[in-house]
């Protein structure tokens, strides 16, 4: 890819950012353990589905889902890049036949 942020490459950058947002998640499960000791499973519901996205968006997990700071990013960044010529790389990111929609954030 051509697009990739310097902080792709650093382990510790992404190591520190997995520590950050990890203590978020902790804390959100903290949350979900208190509203259900409090009899509000509403909100322990609520408390918990985030701290589940927030896992699975920026943490990853152990299979094929790659998270924004998930500790493979690095190697996986300097294998893949330059796989593909500039020119195509770019059209590639440009083809919206699978989301229809153009532009699309995702496709760009």
């Amino acid at each position: 890819m051509t697009d990739r942020s310097k902080y792709d490459y650093d382990p510790e950058a992404l190591a520190w950012a997995r520590t950050k947002v990890q203590d978020e998640i902790d804390r959100c499960r903290k949350f979900a353990e208190s509203a259900l000791t409090s009899d509000k499973p509403e909100q322990a519901e609520m408390w918990r589905r985030l701290a589940n996205r927030m896992q699975r968006t920026f943490i990853g997990g152990e299979g094929c889902v790659m998270g924004y700071f998930d500790e493979r990013l690095p190697a996986l960044a300097r294998s893949v890049d330059h796989a593909l010529p500039a020119p195509i790389d770019r059209a590639v990111r440009r083809d919206h036949s699978l989301c229809g929609v153009t532009p699309c954030p995702d496709c760009r």
